[in-house]
């Protein structure tokens, strides 16, 4: 497409934020993670809890924003009424309580030196209650992502292979559905321990997966035409699409290397815009209404030109094909 939109933009936003967790998680485990609270030297305990503190909120800023990347894809390739409602209602849940998570993450503590050092006299959020809720939101949103799509996805006319290839890309949603409820799990164990420098382990872990994982998913649809110059016969393989009638190629494939992902030519390149009718094309010539031929607006043109071509007089039984006038051939 040789050009970045905004579910780009969001994607590379969650991948800084992924950056800046894991290097913090690298901190933490130069830092004494995985061993055990009693053997740490103050200082270096110290050091661990502020790295810590500071890995949350980027973690949740990495998840939520790899999530409105996914959603806003579903927005550009679905552009149906009740998708488009959906999404808004998605990333407005999202926007909400992904503030909610960041910046509770960030004051858990009034003052912040509190999270690390008990001695001093504030306020805190109850780590446990905070960290269930927010991991809890993760999941439901996780599995509401994985779903929103499916009803567009049954009615995808694709051959076998390319509906199995469809099927797998969508399944890693699912992967990251799992690594949720795994985090949850070590955040449980975590939350009950009298070690938690050393049972921070499995936490930590399940959350970088978690958050790249979701980064990997938000790319992959994109990832067709890399893929195909890299690999052409593996392509090959899945584009061995049903005939149709006329060439939709290049009007219905959002997802060619060098087309756009809005439909016909000449259309605004913005959320919102979009043919209703245009197809899901995975490979080309392939998705919803694939039998449509999308004419461009010069041939639309010529074809009305036709359509209104007056009736010959005193001839109602003409049983052979009609000339049509100079001019006024048919575009195809």
């Amino acid at each position: 497409m040789n050009r970045v939109e905004a579910n780009d933009w969001m994607v590379i936003i969650a991948l800084v934020n992924s950056y800046v967790f894991m290097s913090l998680d690298i901190i933490e485990a130069l830092s004494g993670m995985g061993v055990h609270f009693k053997d740490i030297p103050p200082n270096i305990l110290e050091r661990q809890m502020k790295a810590f503190w500071l890995t949350i909120p980027f973690y949740n800023a990495a998840v939520l924003c790899a999530k409105a990347s996914i959603l806003m894809q579903y927005f550009r390739v679905f552009p149906t009424h009740r998708m488009r409602v959906v999404c808004w209602v998605m990333i407005t849940i999202l926007a909400i309580y992904g503030t909610w998570a960041v910046i509770s993450a960030f004051l858990n503590c009034i003052p912040v030196a509190k999270f690390w050092d008990d001695s001093i006299q504030g306020y805190c959020l109850d780590k446990t209650k905070l960290w269930f809720s927010n991991a809890g939101m993760h999941i439901a949103t996780d599995i509401a992502i994985l779903v929103i799509p499916i009803p567009a996805l049954m009615a995808v006319d694709l051959p076998r292979k390319q509906k199995i290839a469809l099927m797998i890309m969508f399944a890693m949603g699912g992967f990251v559905c799992i690594t949720s409820v795994v985090r949850l799990v070590s955040l449980k164990k975590i939350a009950e321990s009298s070690d938690p420098t050393y049972d921070n382990v499995g936490a930590a872990s399940w959350s970088a997966i978690e958050c790249n994982t979701g980064i990997i998913c938000a790319c992959l649809p994109t990832l067709k035409p890399l893929v195909a110059r890299i690999f052409p016969g593996m392509v090959s393989t899945f584009n061995a699409s049903r005939p149709t009638r006329g060439d939709t190629t290049q009007r219905n494939s959002d997802w060619n290397g060098d087309a756009s992902t809005l439909g016909a030519h000449g259309e605004e390149h913005e959320y919102g815009a979009g043919d209703p009718e245009r197809v899901l094309a995975l490979v080309p010539g392939t998705g919803f209404r694939s039998s449509i031929k999308r004419w461009t607006r010069e041939e639309e043109k010529k074809l009305a030109r036709i359509a209104f071509v007056p009736e010959p007089r005193n001839r109602p039984n003409l049983t052979y094909p009609r000339p049509l006038p100079p001019g006024s051939a048919v575009p195809f």
